[in-house]
């Protein structure tokens, strides 16, 4: 039988309802965001299954998790359900009418600096849009965003999958903090001290934290780590009180040193500087709503749409 006639014989929607179930990964969730009662969606989901020869959800334990097949249909799938939104409904997007979610994938820096201006400015122009975000490894969200499984991440990425490109939003750099009475009214420790000090570290897998121990390494140094975890965010407000040293990208600084009983310093040894970008899907360069959004990400951190930016 010709390709045609047995599309035909395919209900389209199912392919609605399985792009909410693979997204939310709960027959329950789904069925409250498609506004449908549970056993119809489940009864849709058999149906899938018998149409893709495929049990797409598994459970494990107390989640449901992705088959292969299913993983590899989620990016396509929520492609082809943008173009038809767009054949049906035009190209133009407007913000504030629009009810659709976006998927972004951050570490817990990234939402520091971006989340903040990003949110007020969605609740103002666009308080329809849910943001969904997400953390992973540099390599995992590359990964997302290569699949379609994120519309955007943010983050340092020196390497990148083929078809997804990236747009520099601001530089950073990295700038030492300690309590105040651990420079003991000097400006910096020298690099023997900065070594020999009990150093607090970030460990988030791939973070620019993680090349500071790179460096040092191909220098034929090490610093001494005297705890390490897992968020930037809550880094700072562990060193009062203490004698430890923490070495950080210079957004993450408390507005306030003094107040909190901190004082940064310069690093006594050169921490090249880092780009901090975005980065989205070749197939989602025309979308509008991403394009929006992309738009919104690079005025959340006041970056000057008018003047050239570096795409990838």
């Amino acid at each position: 039988m010709h390709p045609i006639h047995d599309l035909r014989r395919i209900d389209l929607n199912l392919l609605v309802i399985l792009d909410a179930l693979l997204d939310e990964r709960h027959v329950s969730r789904a069925a409250e965001r498609l506004a449908m009662t549970q056993p119809a969606v489940s009864h849709a989901l058999n149906r899938l299954r018998d149409l893709l020869d495929d049990p797409l959800l598994v459970r494990a334990g107390n989640q449901m998790l992705l088959t292969r097949r299913a993983f590899d249909l989620a990016g396509p799938l929520r492609d082809i359900l943008g173009g038809v939104r767009r054949l049906v409904l035009g190209d133009d997007f407007a913000p504030a009418s629009a009810e659709l979610e976006l998927r972004l994938g951050m570490s817990d820096y990234g939402a520091w600096v971006v989340l903040p201006s990003l949110l007020a400015i969605l609740r103002r122009e666009a308080p329809g849009i849910h943001l969904d975000v997400r953390q992973a490894s540099r390599l995992g969200m590359a990964e997302q965003v290569a699949s379609g499984e994120l519309d955007a991440a943010l983050g340092v990425f020196p390497m990148l999958p083929e078809g997804v490109r990236a747009q520099r939003l601001f530089e950073e750099r990295f700038v030492c903090l300690c309590a105040a009475e651990t420079l003991a009214g000097r400006s910096r420790l020298t690099l023997e001290e900065y070594l020999a000090a009990p150093h607090l570290r970030v460990a988030l897998q791939q973070s620019p934290a993680e090349e500071i121990d790179s460096h040092l390494e191909n220098l034929g140094r090490r610093r001494q780590v005297a705890a390490t975890v897992p968020h930037f965010s809550v880094a700072p407000s562990l060193l009062a009180g203490t004698d430890l040293v923490l070495t950080i990208a210079e957004r993450m600084l408390p507005d306030d040193l003094g107040a909190h009983g901190l004082a940064s310093f310069e690093p006594p040894l050169h921490l090249a500087r880092f780009d901090f970008v975005q980065i989205w899907s070749d197939s989602r360069e025309d979308d509008p709503a991403r394009r929006w959004l992309r738009g919104k990400l690079a005025q959340a951190v006041g970056l000057d749409l008018r003047k050239p930016a570096r795409d990838n």
